[in-house]
């Protein structure tokens, strides 16, 4: 036998070796997107929600931060909007004056749904008022925060932004007016859950005269 077959023979026996040890590669687990936690009214995750407010004379700041995920799934929240976890704030503004805010939500989404086009809407109230400022209010062009079409491996930090001109205005006590922030979701047109992690929100309120003037609606 030449040394040429006895090297080959040789490197056979060690490929045959270890195809028994090391076995066929096992398929990697199917990774079901961030939802792996369900959340429902009876057993939810833990709010770990952090408030932070910085107050000057011309300008407020207030702030929520958590770092916990929530997701609301259709069938216990339904197809309504509905309050989102940590998205609570209030502000103040003296009385007779107008101020400027600032509203903005920042997470990570993860909008999932069985069926084509489906999204996941957001809003803010002020007082349990939609804001005006984009007007969606009674339009089926709500605002869509996240989509669905992407599928469970598509998430990412979305952001929603509005704006509010408050004037304070109380003759009968003459003191500050207090106004309470709520930031909402909705499943839209066959959504079934929305996941949000690492949600923060902002309210900027800056206290002076507010100028608002109307420009056309298309290019």
């Amino acid at each position: 036998m030449t040394i040429r077959r006895k090297l080959a023979l040789l490197i056979g026996g060690i490929a045959a070796l270890s195809a028994v040890l090391v076995g066929p590669a096992s398929a990697a687990p199917d990774n079901p997107g961030p939802q792996g936690v369900k959340m429902n009214k009876d057993d939810a995750a833990r709010d770990e929600c952090l408030y932070l407010r910085q107050l000057n004379p011309a300008e407020q700041k207030y702030r929520t931060v958590n770092n916990n995920y929530f997701t609301y799934e259709v069938g216990t929240y339904g197809t309504e909007w509905f309050d989102v976890a940590c998205g609570a704030l209030s502000f103040t503004v003296p009385y007779g004056e107008t101020a400027l805010v600032d509203l903005t939500a920042v997470a990570e989404l993860d909008c999932q749904s069985g069926a084509a086009n489906s999204w996941c809407g957001g809003r803010f109230l002020i007082n349990g008022q939609p804001l005006p400022w984009p007007v969606n209010t009674g339009r089926s062009d709500s605002y869509a925060w996240d989509s669905a079409n992407g599928g469970k491996y598509d998430w990412q930090a979305n952001t929603l932004a509005q704006e509010y001109v408050v004037i304070c205005r109380e003759p009968d006590q003459q003191r500050v007016c207090t106004y309470k922030v709520q930031l909402q979701s909705r499943l839209e047109n066959g959504a079934e859950s929305v996941w949000i992690d690492d949600l923060t929100v902002r309210v900027d309120v800056t206290v002076g005269k507010v100028d608002v003037a109307s420009l056309p609606t298309t290019p």
